[in-house]
């Protein structure tokens, strides 16, 4: 039970969290492929003709039968990615404690978007007779675009700063700057590809509705904002084999050892 409320906390050692690591990839992605196994449409399933989420899809012309597993997927991934960012956050603390906290606010929304996108399938229909599914679920995936984009800036300019301020990082493992920046490569091309297919005007339009408090328009226009990703299905695919790989990646270069007083 200790051990438990460690990890929980993100207090791991350097093999509890090589194993947490494998079992949120292999867990996921093994949920995933068993409702993949389960599509049956009287059509192939194609990533550059279906999004992920249809996966997820109690359509009959989707995965009627079987969308259950995605949602029980994407609900297993962001539960048990939420410690990871646990554990990033107390790497960071000793770069910036302020800085960690935004960090942290920022990728524990992208892991309640997984969390939503789960609970929230791609659909027709409303939910709670109230809300449409489809709408739901966009704003969701949209959620979890916003919360580790930002995210993954931000870290970037923790690391640049540690780098040249403090070089905190660098003094807690034998882990160059270069090796801990590596991850962010492979999501700088795909990131400038959203960029360019986003829906700017659409996205200002939420951030404007959420600062004034108008929470119907805000999720409206940051569906909005998402709407063109919809039909380039390949891009989820590829986000969403990115957002895995450098949680993963980052997650595992980041040194271990915190002073005594921070663990």
């Amino acid at each position: 039970m200790e051990r438990l409320k460690r990890c929980l906390s993100g207090r791991h050692t350097p093999g509890e969290i090589r194993w947490h690591l494998a079992a949120l990839a292999v867990v996921y992605w093994g949920l995933v492929f068993c409702a993949w196994l389960g599509y049956n449409t009287g059509r192939p399933y194609s990533i550059t003709g279906e999004m992920l989420s249809a996966l997820g899809s109690f359509d009959d012309h989707q995965n009627p039968q079987w969308f259950w597993i995605f949602t029980v997927a994407m609900v297993y991934c962001g539960l048990i990615m939420t410690p990871v960012m646990f554990y990033v956050y107390r790497r960071f603390a000793a770069v910036s404690p302020w800085g960690a906290r935004v960090g942290a606010f920022f990728f524990l929304l992208g892991c309640a978007g997984i969390v939503f996108t789960g609970l929230f399938p791609y659909g027709h229909g409303r939910a709670f007779g109230v809300w449409p599914w489809r709408k739901l679920h966009m704003s969701a995936g949209a959620t979890i675009a916003v919360g580790f984009s930002l995210g993954f800036f931000w870290h970037a300019m923790l690391l640049l700063k540690d780098r040249i301020t403090g070089a905190t990082l660098r003094e807690r493992g034998d882990v160059s700057y270069a090796r801990m920046a590596s991850p962010f490569l492979v999501c700088v091309p795909l990131l400038g590809t959203i960029a360019y297919r986003l829906n700017w005007p659409a996205a200002f339009s939420a951030l404007h509705a959420a600062v004034t408090g108008s929470s119907e328009a805000a999720s409206e226009q940051l569906h909005a904002s998402f709407v063109r990703l919809h039909h380039f299905p390949l891009l989820e695919h590829m986000s969403i084999w990115a957002l895995t790989i450098f949680v993963i990646w980052f997650t595992a270069v980041l040194p271990h050892r915190l002073e005594p007083e921070e663990e």
